[in-house]
């Protein structure tokens, strides 16, 4: 199943003012996967959105569902995109 981000998740982190390795050091995430995940969080597996979620104290629908995700991946097929 494939998850669109509400919220980019390197805006998620500059809003919390850390740096990549902060974050790896809060979490279980490697920062490579950290960094994968900030450009594409579409693939990202239950136990990393549950470490995201803690980390920033924010409930994961409120995270990777709503409204805005919805509407995300409307444009996204709209585009030619895969849904």
């Amino acid at each position: 199943m494939k998850f669109v981000s509400r919220y980019c998740l390197k805006d998620l982190r500059e809003l919390n003012r850390l740096t990549l390795e902060q974050v790896t050091d809060r979490t279980t995430i490697p920062l490579e996967r950290l960094k994968f995940l900030e450009s594409d969080s579409t693939k990202i597996e239950a136990s990393e959105r549950q470490c995201i979620s803690k980390l920033y104290n924010l409930s994961m629908e409120y995270i990777f569902f709503g409204k805005q995700a919805d509407f995300d991946r409307k444009l996204n097929e709209y585009l030619g995109g895969t849904p």
